[in-house]
């Protein structure tokens, strides 16, 4: 697959609707159509009350371009349902796409957060909780989002001053980037000291149990 044709998206939002949606049936026990929905003795498909899971989601790079709602059972990819896909394009493109949307899908059905990949607004004092509400309104949910936001995506945001927002975004993660790295070299560090005690404990050990050896030797 091109690159240009992977689809990078980010999952925005999930609900549920509850829509006169046919019936699968058993073909087996009961009157059913060619695709296996229940029939009534008119031919007609029986209907009911069901509910459908909708997903929102926008392209990766723009939270706030054109979002896309679906539904979440046409989303998942059915090789058996691609017959006519010869070369597997299709297939490869919604495989790709349902797994950057199935994470998130699982979360929403056992009421979790939709995860994020990057820093949570939540772990930045750059923002308030009402701000951060209005960032997640528009489908932004990580300071990594806020600072790659475009001048004209920071205008159709209702905060003031969401340029100098995206700044102290940037600076924040630069600084996260330089303390974790400082991090990582402590924790580096602090393995080579602890490797050299160990060494040192181990030499002082040998020496010990060597030392009435050497001793005795001298004696004699």
């Amino acid at each position: 697959m091109a690159d240009q044709e992977i689809p990078l998206i980010r999952v925005i939002s999930f609900k549920t609707s509850y829509d006169m949606l046919p019936v699968k049936g058993d073909p087996e026990t009961e009157r059913c159509d060619a695709k296996g929905y229940k029939v009534d003795a008119s031919g007609r498909r029986t209907m009911e009350r069901q509910p459908e899971d909708w997903v929102t989601y926008s392209p990766r790079h723009s939270p706030l371009a054109t979002r896309t709602t679906e539904r979440v059972r046409l989303m998942v990819p059915d090789p058996e349902k691609m017959g006519e896909d010869q070369d597997g394009e299709k297939l490869r493109f919604m495989t790709y796409r349902w797994n950057q949307i199935e994470p998130a899908y699982e979360a929403f059905k056992q009421g979790r957060d939709i995860p994020v990949n990057g820093t949570p607004l939540a772990a930045w004092a750059g923002v308030s909780p009402e701000e951060a509400d209005v960032l997640r309104v528009a489908g932004i949910r990580t300071v990594e989002e806020v600072r790659d936001l475009t001048e004209g995506q920071a205008d159709k945001i209702h905060l003031p001053n969401m340029r100098d927002k995206r700044k102290q975004a940037r600076l924040y993660l630069d600084n996260s980037d330089v303390a974790k790295a400082a991090e990582r070299e402590a924790k580096k560090d602090a393995i080579i000291e602890q490797m050299a005690e160990r060494m040192a404990a181990m030499e002082a050990l040998l020496e010990e149990r060597t030392q009435p050896a050497k001793t005795k030797e001298k004696a004699a």
